[in-house]
């Protein structure tokens, strides 16, 4: 297989979905924390592509740290792509750029890249397999695959709130029903060893939310995500909660957020390997 176009787009659904709310957060993430596991293995020169980029805040760092050679960031959503293009010419960054396209049918050609990179897309697939494989094929013999997800299992919070508990269960239970896979986390080292790289590297982060600026940013996103997005539309659509049962979460995360306890925190793991 060589550059994967004969194969037919596959569409997941995307448990966050691409409403503003949620793509202002996602621009938030930089490189220096959301690949912090792969920027030591980085040098001038080399290509790295970044599947599910988003709005390209992280492939914006890649870029940085590789220059002169070349950053591609790969998204499906047209408009969030579009955002990243128009952010890139604004900071001059001539070796990065943007296209569209799935990771089930990578439009590039074998061992195109040094480095294959993706940050929190696993957890929303539901062949992982294919995944992995489509993003060897297009890595050179020895090149770097760094996968990074969640694991929304290891979520701790104070002071409880039995609304934010029905939440994160029903959560939960929502993205079992889209096809992915909210302890990615947890698997990511299976998924490695089944796809045979060489010199694998499991490391683990955590994000911790505690000072009233991080959890107020955190709570009030989330809210807005509850009321505007896929993420707490999708609930109601599948008949898990009504509109207001919806609304008191989202008031209940704005309480979490302001309370002078509150705190917020879950588990990220990196998985860092070589094509052999």
């Amino acid at each position: 297989m060589s550059s994967g176009q004969p194969t037919p787009l596959r569409h997941e659904t995307y448990t966050h979905g691409h409403a503003p709310a949620v793509v202002r957060q996602h621009a938030q993430r930089t490189a220096e924390e959301a690949a912090a596991f792969l920027l030591p293995s980085l040098h001038p020169g080399m290509r790295v592509l970044d599947v599910g980029c988003g709005p390209g805040s992280i492939t914006r760092g890649l870029a940085e740290r590789v220059a002169p050679g070349e950053a591609i960031g790969l998204d499906l959503s047209r408009d969030t792509l579009e955002d990243a293009r128009r952010d890139a010419a604004a900071r001059g960054l001539t070796n990065l750029r943007f296209q569209e396209g799935s990771v089930y049918a990578l439009p590039f050609g074998d061992g195109s890249f040094d480095v294959a990179y993706a940050h929190q897309v696993f957890q929303h697939l539901r062949e992982r397999d294919t995944a992995m494989r489509e993003m060897l094929r297009v890595l050179r013999r020895g090149g770097l695959l760094a996968i990074r997800d969640v694991d929304w299992g290891t979520v701790a919070y104070w002071p409880r709130d039995p609304r934010l508990d029905r939440w994160i269960e029903l959560h939960r239970e929502a993205w079992y029903r889209n096809g992915g896979e909210p302890l990615m986390g947890r698997r990511l080292r299976a998924l490695f060893n089944t796809a045979g790289v060489v010199d694998l590297e499991i490391t683990g982060a955590v994000w911790c939310y505690a000072t009233p600026d991080d959890t107020i940013a955190w709570g009030d996103a989330y809210a807005d995500r509850l009321l505007t997005s896929a993420m707490g539309g999708r609930l109601v659509d599948y008949g898990m909660v009504s509109r207001a049962e919806l609304e008191g979460m989202a008031e209940a995360f704005r309480a979490w957020a302001r309370h002078p306890d509150a705190l917020w925190s879950f588990l990220h793991v990196a998985a860092l390997g070589r094509k052999g």
